[in-house]
């Protein structure tokens, strides 16, 4: 039991961690109110880090009990044969487009925003729909559909 306590207290540690590096922690998003302290805005901020620390724990689980579990060694594979040269390639493809953006002179900060997420749209229709084509990340429905309309075909 306490390796299942454990589990769970890793995902609430790792939400919390993500909300408060990646989602603004307790800041409420569009507002400044909060910054003058008192103690309807303490309640306040410690209610919204709360939430989102729960909605990533039920994003975890959901994660967890939706997707089938990887063997090890096909975790393993996955990381260093896909994942890390994929990475390394989308930090080169993002450097490069930043460093274009800055030498072709464009200031506006909206202007760079939206070439950024051009970029990344095009990256990622060509990492899903392109490069993918249903054999890496595919889910076991799809692999079984072909053998089982062959087997049709043949009776």
């Amino acid at each position: 039991s306490l390796f299942f306590i454990a589990e769970y207290a890793n995902m609430a540690t790792v939400s919390a961690m993500v909300v408060t590096l990646f989602f603004g922690g307790w800041v409420l998003p569009f507002t400044h109110w909060d910054e003058a302290g008192g103690g309807l805005q303490t309640l306040v901020t410690a209610v919204w880090m709360f939430s989102k620390t729960l909605f990533f724990i039920f994003f975890f689980m959901w994660i967890r009990w939706t997707l089938p579990r990887f063997r090890y060694d096909q975790l393993m594979a996955l990381g260093w044969k896909l994942l890390l040269p994929l990475s390394l390639v989308y930090i080169m493809v993002i450097c490069v487009a930043i460093y274009g953006i800055d030498t072709a002179g464009v200031t506006n900060l909206k202007v760079k925003s939206l070439i950024l997420v051009g970029i990344n749209l095009i990256v990622g229709y060509i990492v899903f729909f392109i490069l993918d084509k249903g054999t890496i990340l595919s889910g076991s429905y799809q692999r079984t559909v072909p053998s089982a309309s062959g087997a049709k075909a043949g009776n």
